[in-house]
């Protein structure tokens, strides 16, 4: 799991704070830092710009295309040689004039997000009366690009606690910075939330709305809860669904993922697949199936299996940390079970094939394939997981190889504070690998723990005086655990949550379930918000069936976003 200095106007001073390391018994101090505010005035250029809007991808879709020039730093407006550039999407009503403005955002942080206009747009609760539309954040997609191409990534086995081993992470660690900071060419400073607040503001003046709604999914919460506190007064109606914890620091959220996936994986995954253990294979009892991944794991760690797809043009080595990310990045959506469950199931009979017979022997079962499984191999084993949504799985890379990756590290390093140095990453990861394998050893391949972030406090977020946020979590989710949007949802004023019991998937709101897309739908078509908090019953796991393919309209709302978004990708260029 990989995952500034402002001028002086409109700026308060915060109270120096102690940073407690959960569970640790220690404290990280934290220096007093100005607290952001918004900017004391938008100079003309950026307020008085007539974007140039023009068809983007399937013209049934009706989506249409532009690009905004914001500053580089919302807080010192100065040349127009440091501006940069905000690709923007829209989708209006096929029949009238919209009465309201809808926004989106995928999460990530990083998820490229012009397809949340062609999404929300295709609800028919939105349809009729709402302009729906989706940006790239800064950093990422069609918008200005950071990069940390070069950086080395965490090729050591998480789990290896040799003190040799524990070197090389933290050198990784250290060196992540470094090498963002000289490919991003003076941008990764100003990629953060409270530059995005800013540039979603401005396409808002520039759309001719007074007020927003919005569908924040993932890391989409914490930047729709700091809209809503740094612009309270254009707040409309809010739906933050699959929730991060976004009073609290960055930390809090991550922190909580280790506990989540292992409890996806143990309680959902792995009693499914014993379940249909006479298709699947992998194991007739919840423990036998986590049997043969550890075992599985084990084997490609002493000896990956490396082969090559599609007439030798593409050749993957097969070890433990591809393994790794091939489970947690399916663990976002049940749909995704059958795709992992087939993948063990082969890379169990590869390394086999391997061991007993050879290299040759292996490369036959590659061979035997159809090449669309080859083409399917090849995705999940070079296109992990990041962040809080699994992008890498599901978004693709329409635009710079791993723009999405480096606006993650971005905004998560230069929000808020993080302990700096190797000691409490490895003190972490000692304590949480032996509870949670899948992710807690790896919870010391982090550079936030070596990271030059801007000496600035975010305002924390508390809902005050803010119309309803309808909040909405899915008990087992992966990425961002219950307690994160429980915790959240007590701290933020007139909240309401939306609970999904019997339920583990990412991001619920467009297809997941039946109960949350009728409250969701009637808060977002015509205010009715529930009177207080609601839970939804989930809706069961699938059969032992491969998920629908990508080119339908089936699939969970974050599927169905990704291929709206590589539809409408690459065409402002």
């Amino acid at each position: 799991m990989k995952f500034r200095t402002l001028a002086t106007l409109g700026l308060g001073i915060s109270v120096p704070a102690l940073l407690v390391v959960p569970g640790s018994g220690a404290t990280a101090a934290v220096e007093p830092a100005p607290v952001v505010k918004r900017p004391g005035y938008v100079a003309n250029r950026y307020l008085d710009q007539k974007p140039a809007w023009k068809t983007c991808g399937d013209p049934a879709l009706r989506v249409q295309c532009a690009k905004i020039t914001a500053p580089r730093d919302w807080w010192s407006q100065g040349k127009k040689a440091d501006d940069l550039q905000i690709a923007v999407s829209k989708v209006a009503p096929a029949n009238g004039k919209p009465s309201r403005v809808v926004f989106g955002n995928p999460g990530g942080p990083g998820g490229a997000g012009l397809g949340m206009a062609p999404f929300l747009a295709s609800r028919a609760a939105l349809a009729k009366d709402h302009l729906a539309v989706g940006f790239d954040p800064r950093g990422t997609g069609d918008s200005a690009n950071v990069s940390c191409e070069g950086a080395p990534g965490y090729t050591m086995d998480a789990r290896d606690r040799d003190p040799a081993n524990l070197d090389l992470i933290a050198e990784a660690t250290e060196l992540t910075r470094p090498y963002c900071d000289q490919q991003s060419r003076g941008l990764l400073p100003y990629v953060d939330t409270a530059q995005t607040v800013q540039d979603m503001d401005l396409i808002r003046h520039l759309l001719g709305f007074a007020k927003i709604d919005y569908v924040g999914y993932s890391a989409g919460t914490w930047l729709g809860a700091y809209y809503q506190t740094f612009f309270p007064e254009h707040v409309g109606r809010f739906v933050l669904d699959s929730n991060t914890d976004f009073t609290r620091p960055w930390i809090d959220t991550f922190e909580a993922q280790p506990q989540a996936f292992e409890r996806r994986f143990r309680e959902d995954f792995a009693p499914w697949a014993a379940k249909y253990d006479g298709e699947l294979k992998l194991g007739n009892t919840p423990r036998l199936v986590i049997r043969t991944y550890e075992k599985l794991r084990a084997d490609l760690k002493k000896r990956p299996a490396v082969e090559e797809y599609l007439d030798g043009s593409v050749k993957i080595s097969y070890d433990q940390n591809t393994l790794d990310n091939i489970v947690v990045g399916d663990m976002y959506t049940k749909v995704d079970f059958f795709s992992l469950a087939t993948d063990l199931a082969f890379l169990r009979d590869l390394s086999k094939a391997q061991s007993t017979g050879g290299p040759r022997a292996a490369q036959r079962k590659v061979d035997a394939l159809s090449v669309e499984r080859q083409h399917q191999l090849v995705q999940r084993a070079t296109k992990p997981a990041i962040g809080l949504s699994p992008f890498g799985r599901v978004f693709g890379r329409p635009f710079a190889d791993d723009a999405q990756e480096a606006t993650f590290t971005a905004v998560t390093c230069n929000d808020t504070a993080w302990p700096q140095g190797r000691e409490y990453g490895d003190v972490l990861s000692a304590r949480l690998g032996p509870h949670y394998p899948l992710l807690g050893w790896g919870m010391n391949e982090n550079p936030c723990l070596s990271w030059d972030r801007p000496q600035r406090t975010l305002p924390t977020p508390t809902g005050a005086g803010l119309p309803t946020t309808l909040m909405v979590q899915s008990v087992h989710d992966p990425a961002t655990n219950l307690s994160l949007a429980q915790s959240a949802h007590r701290r933020y004023a007139g909240s309401r949550l939306i609970t999904i019991a019997n339920e583990g998937d990412h991001g619920i709101y467009g297809g997941v379930n039946k109960c949350a897309d009728k409250l969701v739908d009637a808060w977002l078509g015509s205010g009715r918000a529930p009177a207080k908090d609601t839970t939804c019953q989930g809706e069961g796991l699938p059969g032992p069936t491969m998920a629908p393919p990508p080119e339908g309209a089936e699939g969970t709302p974050l599927h169905r976003i990704a291929r709206f978004t590589r539809g409408v990708s690459g065409y402002l260029h």
